[in-house]
């Protein structure tokens, strides 16, 4: 189930600071207070690329959608022989610039439903790959390490299909990444200690975020402890010109979408608890730019 909210207009212009949640709230100051100057950013849509089937530990299915564009930079191109060789570097000196996608669900032939992650890569990048088959099979590996450290999973690297006659499982989602440059080979020894795996990430948004980085949305509990009633989350907004008429806010019972599409801001966030879609409320004040979401959620 999912609902498509409306931000109450009768809440404009007052503090979203409500008694009873002072003392969470202070959380939101600490929040507010950590915005850093804006960072460039882009928004895009990835190309089908290649579908790949993976199994867990525990032998479920896995789709792994890697889809490409030109707004990631490709990694410092290297020969086969350089690439030979840095398979005996640990850590490797050469990492695969890439934008992880949120989990979603998405079914299979048997109509059971398999998590499914969108994986962009740089297009050039991704040619490259289609040609000269030890890089692909590099980059596959490379990925799955990548969804086991952010989504905490054991998936079998010896286990994976690329599937024949399919270029994606579901539809791909828009991915919203910091711009950068690409690196220069002569980066590649200065970067020795850098990890493989080089996800791009748009801080201020959340979009692939990393557990460590600084964040645009912030989600409380209610009560602080015991079973928990109610999620609190706030939003900080990217612009003073943001209208309520501007926020689209769509709620299902595992996922939150917030986003203003004429300043590119996007917050996609699946979150571990069942919300009462038809019991949330969304009020906004344009003097804080932060939108609060009320979210009660279904007791255990």
């Amino acid at each position: 189930m999912s609902n498509i909210l409306e931000v109450d207009e009768s809440i404009i212009n007052k503090n979203l600071l409500l008694p009873e949640n002072i003392k969470q709230d202070e959380d939101l100051n600490s929040l507010l207070k950590s915005f850093e100057s804006p960072v460039a950013s882009v928004t895009f849509k990835p190309f089908p690329g290649l579908c790949i089937k993976a199994k867990t530990d525990s032998n479920d299915k896995v789709f792994i959608n890697l889809c490409h564009t030109s707004e990631i930079p490709p990694p410092v191109d290297i020969t086969d022989q350089e690439f030979h060789a840095l398979l005996d570097e640990d850590p490797p000196s050469w990492s695969i610039p890439m934008s992880v996608g949120y989990e979603r669900f998405e079914s299979a032939k048997d109509g059971i439903k398999c998590p499914t992650y969108d994986i962009a890569i740089n297009t050039n990048y991704f040619n490259k790959c289609q040609k000269e088959k030890h890089f692909l099979t590099f980059t596959i590996w490379t990925i799955l390490s990548a969804i086991e450290a952010k989504y905490n999973k054991t998936l079998n690297a010896e286990n994976y299909v690329v599937l024949k006659n399919r270029k994606v499982t579901g539809t791909l989602h828009e991915h919203r990444v910091e711009k950068r440059e690409a690196k220069k080979p002569g980066q590649l020894i200065a970067e020795k200690k850098k990890p493989l795996i080089e996800e791009i990430c748009d801080k201020k948004t959340g979009d692939n975020r990393s557990k460590n980085e600084e964040e645009s949305f912030v989600l409380l509990r209610e009560p602080k402890d015991g079973q928990m009633l109610k999620s609190i989350g706030y939003f900080k907004l990217p612009n003073k010109l943001v209208d309520d008429k501007d926020i689209k806010v769509e709620v299902n019972q595992e996922r939150v979408v917030v986003g203003v599409d004429k300043f590119h801001y996007l917050v996609d966030v699946f979150v571990p608890f069942s919300i009462k879609t038809d019991k949330v409320v969304a009020n906004y004040d344009p003097n804080l730019q932060v939108l609060r979401l009320d979210m009660p959620v279904q007791l255990e």
